[in-house]
This record gives C-alpha cells, sequence and structure tokens, in this order.
C-alpha cells in the first residue's frame, strides 16, 4: 500500500535507516530501523515503520481483539469507535465468548479513527500549565483587551462580547458607564507598568498584574503618576489582576487600584464560554484558574494531613472570616510554612500564630535587656492564663532568644472529622477562645 507523506502527500518510500552515537562515557550507540521517506528530495520527511496490531478474535461484528507486541491485547468497540487499555490477550480471551476472525479490515484506517478511552480520564494539556509567568498573563490579557474593538464582533462574536464583558466589569467598578470600544492601543511594560490600555483616546486602563506575588516599594502610585505624565488628559481606571490569593488589598486600594480578582476574572470567562466562546486560548486561561481555584477549595474536599500550599491559603481565608488575623508565607532556613496570625483585643503583647498544624504563642522584643527574663515572664503569665481558662496551651519543647520568640504552643488545634477533613465550625469555635482574650 502506498503511503503518502503527511507534510508534502508525496509518495514515501520504504528503506533501512541507522544512526551511530557516541556517549559521554565513550560508548557507542547504534540505532536503527525501517523507515519510510519521502521521495521529494526538498522534504524528505522520515517516519519509523512501527508494526500494526492484528486482529486474532471478534464477538460478533462489533467487538475485535487486537493483538500487539509482547503478547498485549486491546479490544476495540466497532460501534462507538472505542479503543479499551491494553491488557494480556489470554486474560481478555478468558473474559468472554471470542471467535476466531473472519473480516477483512483496514486495520490502519481503523485506529485512525478509533478513540482511546484512557483519554477521557488523562488530563489534557494546557498552554498556561507552561506559561506560568506574569509575562505569558499580560500576553492574555492584552489579546482578551483587542478583541474588544467593535470592528471585531463580525470576526468572532462570542469572543469579542467576552472581551467587551472584561472591560465593561472594568468600567462598572470604577463606576463608570462603558462606551462602544471603536479604539483600544494596548502598551506592555510602559514605564514598568504591565499593561495599559487607552480606551477611544479617553480612558486609561491600568493593569498591574500579579500572579503569585505582591505589590511592593511604591509602585502602584509611580505608575499612575507615569500615565498621568505621559497622558494628563485620560480618565484613569486602575486594575490590580491577581489570580492567586492574598491576605489583604488595604495598601491597594489605598493606592487607588481596585483588586480584580480570580473570583472576578472566572465569572467573566465562565459567561463567554456559557454564551458559546470556543477559542483554544480563552478556554485553557479558564481551565488554568478552575484548577487553581479547585486546589484552593481543596481544604473542604482533601484530607487534612495532605494539605499543600494552596489548600492552607483557602483555609485561612475561611479563617478571615470569623477571626480578624492576616496570612502569608514565611520564609525561614527550615523550608518556610503558611502561616496565620492574629493579635488578642484586649492589648497583650503577645500575638497568635498558626504554623499549618501548630498553634503557637509569639513575642516580640523591643528595646529589651534581658531577652531571657522577659521571655519567661511573657511565658509564665500565658501558661498561667491558659490553666486558668482551659486553653491547651504548654511550654514550648525547645526555647531560643531573639527578637521573636515562641513562648507556648499548642498541636492539634484543628477539629476533623472521622474521614479527616477539617471541621471548620468546630475549629473556628476552638480558636476563638484564643481570638477573644
Amino acid at each position: 500500500k502506498n503511503k503518502k507523506c503527511p507534510k508534502c502527500h508525496s509518495n514515501m518510500e520504504e528503506k533501512d535507516w541507522e544512526i551511530v552515537n557516541e556517549l559521554s562515557n565513550g560508548d557507542i550507540l547504534l540505532d536503527s530501523a525501517i523507515v519510510y521517506q519521502c521521495q521529494n528530495t526538498h522534504c524528505n520527511y522520515m517516519k519509523r515503520d512501527e508494526p500494526l496490531p492484528e486482529i486474532i478474535a471478534q464477538q460478533g461484528e462489533n467487538q475485535l481483539l487486537l493483538l500487539y507486541p509482547n503478547e498485549q491485547g486491546r479490544i476495540l468497540d466497532m460501534t462507538s469507535k472505542l479503543l479499551f487499555p491494553k491488557s494480556h490477550y489470554q486474560s481478555i480471551l478468558a473474559r468472554g465468548y471470542w471467535e476466531d476472525y473472519q473480516g477483512n479490515h483496514d486495520v490502519e484506517l481503523l485506529l485512525q479513527e478509533a478513540r482511546d478511552s484512557e483519554a477521557a480520564y488523562k488530563k489534557q494539556p494546557n498552554l498556561f500549565a507552561f506559561a506560568t509567568s506574569e509575562l505569558s498573563q499580560d500576553a492574555f490579557l492584552c489579546w482578551l483587551l483587542s478583541w474588544c474593538e467593535d470592528v471585531y464582533r463580525s470576526v468572532d462574536k462570542e469572543l469579542h462580547e467576552a472581551a467587551v464583558d472584561f472591560v465593561s466589569t472594568i468600567f462598572h467598578m470604577h463606576n463608570i458607564p462603558v462606551p462602544t470600544v471603536e479604539k483600544v492601543e494596548i502598551t506592555r511594560q510602559f514605564q514598568s507598568l504591565d499593561v495599559l490600555a487607552i480606551i477611544n483616546d479617553t480612558y486609561a486602563i491600568l493593569i498591574e498584574d500579579k500572579t503569585f506575588t505582591k505589590n511592593h516599594s511604591n509602585q502602584l502610585e509611580r505608575y499612575k503618576e507615569a500615565v498621568a505624565t505621559y497622558y494628563p488628559t485620560l480618565i484613569q481606571l486602575p486594575i490590580y489582576f491577581k489570580i492567586a490569593d492574598q491576605s489583604n488589598y488595604h495598601s491597594v486600594k489605598s493606592a487607588g487600584y481596585l483588586p480584580f480578582t480570580r473570583t472576578e476574572i472566572l465569572e467573566v470567562l465562565r459567561r463567554g464560554k456559557e454564551n458559546g466562546v470556543t477559542h483554544a486560548i480563552y478556554l485553557d486561561y479558564l481551565h488554568y484558574l478552575e484548577e487553581i481555584e479547585q486546589k484552593v477549595m481543596g481544604y473542604k474536599t482533601m484530607p487534612v494531613t495532605v494539605w499543600g500550599s494552596f489548600q492552607w491559603q483557602g483555609f485561612y481565608q475561611a479563617l478571615q472570616q470569623y477571626i480578624d488575623g492576616d496570612w502569608g508565607y514565611v520564609a525561614n532556613p527550615k523550608g518556610g510554612f503558611w502561616g496565620f496570625w492574629w493579635k488578642p483585643q484586649l492589648g497583650k503583647n503577645y500575638y497568635f500564630q498558626l504554623e499549618e498544624h501548630v498553634l503557637r504563642v509569639k513575642v516580640k522584643a523591643k528595646d529589651v535587656d534581658d531577652l531571657k527574663a522577659f521571655r519567661n515572664k511573657a511565658m509564665d503569665a500565658v501558661l498561667e492564663d491558659a490553666r486558668i481558662r482551659g486553653l491547651m496551651l504548654h511550654k514550648p519543647s525547645r526555647l531560643s532568644v531573639g527578637k521573636t520568640m515562641t513562648i507556648a504552643q499548642r498541636e492539634g488545634y484543628m477539629a476533623v472529622t472521622e474521614d479527616g477533613f477539617v471541621d471548620i465550625e468546630r475549629t473556628v469555635l476552638e480558636l476563638r477562645g484564643y481570638a477573644l482574650n
């Protein structure tokens, strides 16, 4: 049977091929195979001749048994064109009544048309699983913003409307009616601002894009000033785009930016999908964010013993609804941890800190001459108060001196179900005993 080149569609010729490689240790590796090579000298495409499986048995007209190398067999359902996973062909024959194959199917054509049953359970490759940097996300935002121009309505109506929805959300957040977008000019890294989108020569959308980092060093204020210097007549709509989570947005809001979080962008992207957007880049980004959301919400559905960074973030965000505290990653020589901390309501000189599975009481020393005496006095007071009020705190196994010191701790503060899942209500009730002292 003549084979055609998939690149130029010329005829392909069967030939022997081999290559000799010298390895770094001095050994010689010979690789050889029978290949098909395109006869078009300007193409020279080559493909190994992979042996096709043999059809060895059938169940009626709808089930075929294919025999692969190493005595592996696969069942091909002709009705659904579904190809089932491999197993030893004799075990397949033993599980049902099979007849000798009597047909004359083209095996290569059957396999080209078949669907692999394992594909339904295999995670599809996602562009944004590899393009995880802020620059990659900037590129997506610029791409989506570009589609909001009204001229693109006739090119891809659903994608255009999703882009307009994104822009409209930004305008509505700033309490400004959204115009029909006749013109959009997009600049990346304008005076270090991630994305600047000028709408209709009137509005400037400033996007400071953060994936897993936070704002710092008055950068937000500087970006606003830079845009005002170059475009003094434009109305600014600054947003702080954040797909990961952070404890609070106080500094963001004080700089005049509005947080555009994963929740907001997911709402926009999901509406677009529901309204018919089918573009692969759009859907890949949606699926990427949904995976992050699923990981963060995993604190509800995963046993506490297997939590990772995302689950701890979700748990701490849940605690913030009940306890006025902050959370974040705390780096240390041992590898760091995700922590949640809060001050007692009665103005004590210590504070509480969850270090994932352990609750610790910490004290900061400022202008103290005798750190050890200061630590011991604070520790004795906390432990006595805990004894009186029935709080299960105990002396740390190791004591140290420094600017910040642990003076009491408790393991197992978290209430869990019989299956090992966190019980939020009982955990909050327990921690409130410490939060309100």
